[in-house]
């Protein structure tokens, strides 16, 4: 498939997802990079890990009555999820969507939890940023561990994509306590960090497992 094919296809599926409400108006072109990019170089089965981890992140929202995402993503929104994973090699691409998929559920199921635990606050009330709760983290577990089929299917090692998808989504945490102590660093900045990071943990594992 062709670049541009790959790209006017994402788009379409892009518009798709606004009208579903699983993306804000205007996020479709955000979804053209996402989404078109991993169609154009690892083909339907990269496209399709992709749209695995829109459609549980979005259903969480929407379980959650809480979220603050339950309209749908912005576009900076979906370009920091997912246009690191756009951008790298099989285990890269795929810890990077487990650790957008962590973080999402941790965020999403976390905020329901009866308290919560701050780095630097102590106890406080779920869904605080940067807290820590046990269904969060239970919750993060398993979003990493969801992406383990799609390390299968598209050949990637599986504990190099799980243990970079953990290991993003606890940075993201630790990322976050910037959100409070620096006027210009939002979550979007957090998100890219922490994806980015997800990555590169397993390219190293990777190469650790196959040495």
């Amino acid at each position: 498939m062709s670049l541009f094919l790959a790209l006017f296809t994402a788009f379409g599926v892009g518009l798709l997802a606004e009208r579903m409400g699983w993306l804000r108006p205007g996020a479709s072109w955000a979804a053209a990079l996402v989404g078109g990019l991993p169609l154009w170089a690892g083909g339907i089965p990269a496209a399709l890990a992709v749209l695995f981890f829109v459609a549980v992140g979005s259903l969480t929202s929407r379980l959650n009555s809480r979220s603050r995402d339950r309209a749908g993503r912005t576009a900076l929104q979906v370009l920091a999820n997912g246009l690191p994973a756009a951008l790298g090699s099989p285990a890269f691409f795929l810890a990077a969507l487990a650790t957008a998929a962590a973080d999402t559920l941790a965020t999403e199921l976390g905020s329901q939890s009866p308290r919560a635990w701050h780095p630097l606050k102590g106890p406080v009330e779920s869904g605080t940023n940067a807290a820590i709760s046990g269904p969060g983290t239970l919750a993060l577990l398993v979003g990493a561990l969801v992406f383990a089929p799609w390390a299968v299917w598209l050949e990637a090692p599986v504990w190099a994509v799980v243990l970079g998808g953990i290991a993003g989504a606890l940075a993201d945490t630790l990322l976050g306590l910037g959100e409070d102590q620096v006027p210009w660093w939002s979550n979007d900045l957090t998100n890219l960090l922490a994806t980015t990071l997800g990555g590169l943990v397993a390219v190293w594992l990777a190469g650790a497992f196959a040495a």
